[in-house]
């Protein structure tokens, strides 16, 4: 009997032991936390929450920290899991796709920071959405008709290919407008070269004056300088992103001159007199074109009102005169 209540005795103590020495371990726990808690609070104030002022009512008043929340909840839910899901879906882009895409996307300015992965799901999608309108308009599979059927494939065939479309147009038009500006950054350029600016100095103040495509390009320019990397490979780099004939030709001289030791300014005046004349010879190009863009809308539109204006009235007597014969 003693032994009994003895070994009751040992399981309590044990059991009462064990409680109390997790009890403390959770004390401990819950302590240790609040106080790296608060460390690592106040080192994130340091560099999160604003300097206090040194007056004593601004240290009477209570700091309120807004939260920083960008957008709307539509960005923030909806368009953020469809930005996932195009990341998801762009990782089996295959890796040719990828880098001709990432060079039309950079060419085209990164529009609304897409990459080719998720251009490449865009495209996916929109041929999947193709299909399924082209099947909507051909569900009746027992009376099929051949125009409909025309119609469900041209509705494919514009998902599939208008994004490609609307990716060249946007760096069609990127490379004319820097190409248009291109002249007129020369000129500044020269400018300040013959005020007695250094090239670097140039660039610096063509990036701050100008809000355009190109002044954006010159701006990367010169943060790539800033960075480290020498003016050559910054030119050069700008002359791979945008893929321009002008620009390439010139940035090609300008390395030249500067691994010949040449004057900026002589490099600087000559080339804005070659791109001023070839804007004009461009300027003419264009405009010799546009008699022949100009005839198949004369002839299927303009053409056919003139004869209806001038030849209608005479129809009705026409007419009679078939009737008296």
């Amino acid at each position: 009997m003693p032994n009994f209540i003895d070994n009751d005795l040992l399981l309590v103590g044990l059991g009462g032991g064990a409680a109390l020495l997790g009890l403390g371990v959770i004390i401990f726990g819950i302590v240790s936390g609040l106080r790296s808690g608060k460390k690592i609070s106040s080192r994130i104030e340091q560099f999160v929450v604003a300097e206090p002022d040194a007056s004593e009512e601004a240290q009477k008043r209570p700091m309120i920290v807004q939260r920083d929340i960008s957008g709307s909840l539509f960005q923030r839910t909806i368009v953020n899991w469809f930005k996932r899901f195009l990341q998801f879906l762009g990782r089996f882009t295959p890796e040719k796709i990828v880098i001709d895409l990432e060079h039309k996307l950079a060419i085209a300015g990164n529009p609304r920071n897409m990459h080719a992965g998720e251009f490449y799901a865009i495209r996916f999608l929109a041929f999947i959405a193709g299909i399924v309108a082209a099947f909507l308009l051909n569900r009746d599979l027992k009376n099929i008709n051949l125009r409909m059927l025309g119609v469900g494939a041209l509705i494919i065939l514009l998902c599939y290919v208008y994004p490609s479309i609307w990716l060249n147009g946007r760096v069609k038009a990127r490379q004319d407008e820097i190409q248009r500006g291109l002249p007129d950054a020369l000129d500044m350029l020269s400018v300040c070269a013959s005020a007695g600016l250094a090239f670097d100095q140039s660039l610096l103040k063509i990036s701050g004056y100008w809000d355009t495509e190109l002044g954006h390009e010159i701006k990367r320019v010169t943060k790539e300088m800033e960075m480290g990397i020498s003016r050559a490979t910054a030119l050069r780099n700008m002359s791979n992103r945008l893929d321009v004939d002008d620009l390439s030709r010139f940035v090609a001289i300008i390395i030249q001159a500067e691994k010949v030791g040449m004057s900026y300014a002589d490099v600087l005046h000559s080339q804005a007199m070659q791109m001023r004349i070839q804007r004009q010879f461009r300027a003419k190009e264009i405009a010799n074109k546009l008699p022949g863009k100009m005839l198949l809308p004369i002839v299927f539109f303009i053409f056919p009102a003139m004869l209806a204006v001038i030849l209608g009235p005479s129809i009705p007597s026409i007419l009679d005169l078939f009737d008296a014969l």
